[in-house]
This record gives C-alpha cells, sequence and structure tokens, in this order.
C-alpha cells in the first residue's frame, strides 16, 4: 500500500538557507583560535576524504590531539594518513602527528561492535566524536546490509549504534573534563528543509512503498542528525558537562556529490567550496566557546556561526520520538 510524504512549506526559511550556503560568512574560528587538547582524543568519521580530512588535518596540524578516523576502506585510509604527514608537514612545519584509525561500515550494522572494541583496546578516554561520515542520493532503491534505505542506514542507524558503544567511555571521560569539552557533533545539512513534516516518514521511513524525490530521502536522514544532537543530552542526564550540535557544513566540493550527474551537477558544482570551509564549521562546533550547555543541540551553519533549524524539528516531541525510533532499530545489533 502507497503512503503519502507530507512536507511542510518552509519558502522563506530555506530560501534564507540556501543563500547562506551560496554566499556564506568568512569563518570566524579557525586554527588560530583552537585550544591545544593536550591528553585529548577525537574520532572523526569518515575522515579518509573530503571535509573531515580536512578537519584531521587542522586537529593535527594545529592542536595536541589523538585522531581517530573511523572509515570503511583501509587502502584508502592509509593514503589518506601519508598525505596528512606530508600536507602537515609543508603547512604547519609538524613534523609527526598522532593519528590512528579504525575500520567501520556504517551501511553494515554488525561491523559496529567489532569497529567499537578495537577503539577500546587502544583508548580509555574519549573527549570528542564527531559524526562526519554520509552518503547523499544514492542510485533508488540502494540499501544496507541489513536491508535499510542506504541513508538511513549509513547516515543515521550506524552512527546511533556506533554512539551507543562509545557512550559509557565517552561520558566517563565527560566527567573529568571541564563544562563544554567532550562534545558530540552531527553533521547535517541544509537538504533537512526537505525532510518529511516531524523529520521522519514513519509510514514508511525506506521509502519502500513511498514515492518522494532524491532530496527528501536525503533530508530525511540530515533531519534525524539534527533531531539527534538534540536529544542525546536529554537521554543522558547524567553527562552534564557534554554539548551536542547539529551542523550543515556548507556547500562544499567533496565525494557527495559523486551520485549526481548531468545538468544538476554541473550546476551545483558551480556554487560550491573549498572542503577546508566545512572544517571550520565543523571545528566551531567541536571547539568554540561560544557553543556552551546552555546551548547544547544548536545547529551551526556555513561557516562557523548559529544558524536555526527547520522549525518543526525544534519540537521536543520531535527529537524524542526519532531518538526512540533509532533505539529500536538498533536495539537486536546492541550488545553491552
Amino acid at each position: 500500500m502507497s503512503t503519502k510524504v507530507e512536507l511542510p512549506s518552509v519558502f522563506y526559511q530555506q530560501t534564507c538557507a540556501m543563500m547562506n550556503g551560496i554566499f556564506p560568512s568568512k569563518p570566524k574560528f579557525t586554527e588560530l583560535d583552537y585550544p591545544s587538547l593536550d591528553g585529548k582524543v577525537v574520532i572523526i568519521t569518515g575522515a579518509s576524504s573530503g571535509v573531515g580530512y580536512e578537519a584531521a588535518k587542522l586537529l593535527l596540524g594545529v592542536t595536541n590531539a589523538k585522531v581517530y578516523i573511523f572509515a570503511r576502506n583501509k587502502a584508502k585510509i592509509e593514503n589518506a594518513i601519508k598525505r596528512l604527514q606530508l600536507e602537515i608537514a609543508q603547512e604547519f612545519n609538524k613534523k609527526t602527528i598522532n593519528v590512528d584509525y579504525v575500520l567501520v561500515d556504517f551501511s553494515d550494522l554488525n561491523t559496529i561492535k567489532t569497529a567499537s572494541q578495537d577503539f577500546l583496546s587502544k583508548e580509555s578516554r574519549l573527549d570528542i566524536i564527531i559524526h562526519n561520515a554520509g552518503i547523499m542520493t544514492p542510485p533508488a532503491g540502494s540499501k544496507s546490509k541489513q536491508g535499510y534505505e542506504l541513508q538511513l542506514g549509513t547516515n543515521n542507524l550506524g552512527p546511533h549504534l556506533l554512539q551507543k558503544y562509545l557512550d559509557p567511555i565517552f561520558i566517563a571521560t565527560s566527567q573529568k573534563n571541564k563544562p563544554g569539552e567532550s562534545r558530540i557533533i552531527y553533521t547535517s545539512a541544509t537538504a533537512h528543509f526537505a525532510a518529511p513534516l516531524g523529520g521522519v516518514h514513519y509510514a514508511d521511513p525506506n521509502y519502500y512503498n513511498t514515492k518522494a524525490t532524491p532530496f527528501t530521502i536525503y533530508g530525511q536522514s540530515k533531519a534525524f542528525n539534527i533531531l539527534s544532537a538534540k536529544q542525546w543530552t536529554k537521554a543522558h542526564p547524567e553527562a552534564t558537562n557534554v554539548v551536542c550540535a547539529s551542523l550543515c557544513p556548507g556547500f562544499l566540493k567533496t565525494e557527495l556529490q559523486r551520485h549526481l550527474k548531468g545538468f544538476e551537477a554541473f550546476m551545483i558544482n558551480r556554487l560550491l567550496h573549498e572542503p577546508r570551509n566545512g572544517a571550520y564549521t565543523e571545528l566551531f562546533a567541536a571547539l568554540s566557546p561560544e557553543l556552551t550547555r546552555a546551548k547544547t543541540g544548536a545547529y551551526i551553519e556555513s561557516f562557523g556561526k548559529f544558524g536555526k533549524e527547520r522549525a518543526d524539528l525544534q519540537d521536543p516531541a520531535a527529537a524524542e520520538k526519532s531518538w526512540n525510533f533509532l533505539n529500536q532499530e538498533v536495539a537486536k545489533y546492541y550488545e553491552p
């Protein structure tokens, strides 16, 4: 039985967000402003390329944090680390970097526990996690290993399960940190404006029997990211030092556009900015003192400023409902 997607009317707010993406303000919180992060451990998912790679480069180049890259392709990660060593030596005159990696495939929930165990076998703390990995508008009908719509599986269920496995070490670390030093960052996108009303099409979240545009389906996965950032601290009241945020890194030239074709790809690529700018957005969310506990759940725009997510996604009930859905879907894969 076919279901219909209910879409909100958000023309003005969406237009403003699009204009900000095309003509963003210059980043004001950059590598000159980052704290030293002595002894801190940071995870960046999907950091073997694109925005995540640039964020890793900035952290490794100007701070003393240990950075973990979580990604699925070992050869690509190892090549990325070689590039990081070379580029950081050239740009920051730093000869050694503290970087490691963990293999994980977010489209396969069976890999998440092993990845978390790998990390936990190496580290006794976790200070910041940037959920950067994601895909956009894959071919219609693409599914995850477990049969979920591929963006739902990769952009939402995989990261949610990983966070559940890492919550104990993350929360324990946060209790030793100063307020606001421990952060969880979810990478969303302006495309969340295309999501169904309330963020999620619960009648058919995998769009098995629902006709929708590719950007509506992608937008749903990005709405989930916003709602997760709002609900994590509410779901973990004991973690009083933790700050969460979601963000649109900006309209950037990355591998996310690899599935776009023809005139659409031509036009979008003419409007895009360099990935380094998106790293400034992510690291504003991860490090800026402007983001305090009082602002947890905030939405950050390019290239590092507070923005506004779609109005219906500001409803606490929407965040709680999406959180419960994610918990329910990953429950069978969670074995603490």
